[in-house]
């Protein structure tokens, strides 16, 4: 993972291209590279995405979605691996970005350095999301910040709950890890 050197603006990172193998995101002004996650992290990603879709088609408070740019503010368009929008903030007709910080940030651990997942933590959490999830495929647990400042972990024996964010959400974290 690397990253840029000088200041750039969601403006301006929006019209730089991707380098082949690589996904980019702005965080701080600067271009930051994520190579593509392997199996445990796309293993992750896809059962959360499973376990979300389905408690979303029964509940309807949000929208689920994946791998998408949401613009913070001039210097700041992250990319979580999944997150969940509540549906009283996603307009029909909308174009461009998603504006704002999701209500739900899904972060699944594989390459990203310690820093920068603790700046994209942060700033989810001073932009607005309710949550954010931190999945670690390697070590079968799942950290749950919240915007109280709070910290929760979930080992692979628990059942994950969000209650400020999801009421009424719960899962096995063993689920997240099935298949790994």
């Amino acid at each position: 993972m690397g990253a840029t050197t000088t200041m750039v603006t969601v403006q301006e990172f929006v019209q730089m291209a991707e380098p082949d193998g690589q996904r980019m995101e702005l965080i701080g002004g600067e271009v930051v590279t994520m190579s593509y996650g392997g199996y445990p992290h796309e293993t992750a990603k896809s059962n959360l995405i499973e376990i979300l879709v389905v408690w979303l088609a029964s509940n309807r408070t949000g929208k689920l979605y994946s791998e998408s740019m949401f613009r913070l503010d001039d210097h700041n368009s992250p990319i979580p691996d999944v997150s969940v929008v509540s549906l009283a903030r996603v307009k029909p007709g909308t174009k461009g970005h998603l504006q704002g910080a999701p209500d739900i940030a899904i972060e699944v651990v594989s390459s990203e350095t310690a820093d920068t997942l603790e700046r994209k933590i942060d700033l989810y959490l001073a932009h607005g999301s309710k949550s954010v999830w931190v999945v670690f495929p390697q070590h079968r647990v799942v950290r749950l910040f919240d915007a109280s400042g709070q910290s929760r972990k979930f080992q692979q024996d628990q059942t994950l709950e969000d209650p400020i964010a999801l009421p009424g959400f719960s899962t096995p974290v063993s689920a997240i890890f099935e298949g790994i």
